[in-house]
């Protein structure tokens, strides 16, 4: 007691050091985190060779830091005091009017960008038969500028959208999506938490593909739509703000006659379990798989006798794009080059495709290290 009375602080130190040891001990590893949605480190495998070489040390300190008892609760709790001192950014997501988040974006990864031109401009030369379009999708904070905070600094996407273009074998078709997404940028057109655009902004960039192609775009309210509350996104993952307000998610149930997907048939492009779960965006086409087909049974442009294809080559912005294709061609092909089983060059063999569409949100466009996969 006499110990107590003379250093209180260090006692309650030490106990509070023991008692979460204790209880530490006793909870189990978790494999996966809703809150951060992500799957978490698991105890490493020792080995001498893992040890001298330092990863063995590495992994530990990770899976220690992953499963440390109450870990969710302590986020939260430093989240709500980062919010009580007035921090408006957290871990590389600033904070923006409107309950919008939106990623600091400050320096460009100039030398895969270099590599990812070039690979599409000899993917454009080595097939210039083929009717290909372009898009490279601007991000939030170039869209939604009026909520975007005062001195962001965020790297000028158009200005450098306008250099790949003119980078690019001359005639080269680019769908341009800047003022189609600036004429709806006071409408939800991108997410509040999340990285990606939103089904409507993913709508009003495919009526403008739609309309470059010399055909008439579906109108919304002649689709089925439904609607999913409680989306938490990346962004909400990085920064963890614990006033955050969810997003919604819209989807359309556009009918099919078959899906398949790498191969194996599905009854829906859409994997309705993840509506459930933290991680809803990735209900779009089941995820970013490799080679997935859609057969219509709604194209307004079908022709008896003759079969339509369009390819969609894209990132995971295209995920809530593709559906609408049904609409105007009687089979959607769709291909992630970061999950695709085969070559680019026997895929464009097997198939006579009507059109092309290679689509990808500015900051993958710039970072993706499989983009060299369409010369192939």
């Amino acid at each position: 007691m006499k110990l107590i009375k003379k250093y209180p602080l260090l006692v309650a130190f030490f106990g509070f050091l023991w008692f979460f040891t204790v209880f530490d001990l006793t909870q189990t590893n978790r494999v996966f985190s809703e809150f951060e949605n992500r799957y978490l480190q698991q105890r490493p495998t020792f080995s001498f060779k893992s040890l001298m070489n330092n990863t063995y040390t590495k992994k530990y300190e990770e899976y220690i830091n992953d499963q440390f008892v109450l870990r969710d609760n302590w986020i939260a709790l430093k989240s709500i005091s980062e919010s009580a001192l007035g921090k408006i950014e957290n871990n590389g997501i600033a904070y923006g009017k409107d309950d919008y988040m939106f990623e600091k974006y400050k320096v460009l990864p100039e030398d895969q960008l270099e590599k990812n031109i070039q690979f599409t401009r000899e993917f454009l030369e080595m097939y210039p038969q083929l009717p290909v379009t372009l898009g490279v999708v601007p991000n939030s904070y170039m869209i939604l500028t009026d909520k975007v905070p005062a001195g962001l600094g965020n790297i000028d996407q158009y200005a450098r959208t306008q250099e790949i273009i003119n980078q690019l074998p001359q005639g080269t078709q680019v769908l341009d999506l800047y003022p189609t997404l600036e004429e709806h940028s006071q409408e939800y057109i991108y997410y509040r938490t999340d990285h990606h655009w939103t089904t409507l902004g993913a709508y009003y960039s495919y009526a403008a593909y739609i309309s470059s192609l010399g055909m008439t775009p579906v109108p919304l309210e002649e689709m089925d739509g439904q609607v999913v509350e409680g989306f938490y996104g990346t962004y909400f993952n990085k920064s963890k703000k614990i006033d955050a307000v969810a997003d919604t998610i819209t989807y359309y149930n556009i009918p099919v006659s078959s899906v398949t997907i790498d191969g194996k048939e599905y009854e829906s492009y859409y994997d309705s379990a993840k509506w459930e779960e933290r991680d809803k965006y990735a209900a779009f086409l089941r995820g970013n798989n490799g080679h997935t087909v859609l057969v219509s049974q709604v194209n307004r442009q079908h022709e008896e006798g003759k079969t339509t294809k369009v390819l969609l080559v894209k990132d995971s912005y295209g995920n809530s794009l593709a559906p609408f294709l049904l609409y105007h061609f009687d089979e959607v092909h769709i291909v992630d080059l970061r999950a695709i089983q085969t070559n680019m060059s026997q895929l464009l063999a097997e198939h006579d495709y009507d059109e092309i569409l290679v689509l990808y949100n500015f900051m993958n466009f710039a970072s993706d290290t499989n983009i060299f996969k369409l010369r192939y």
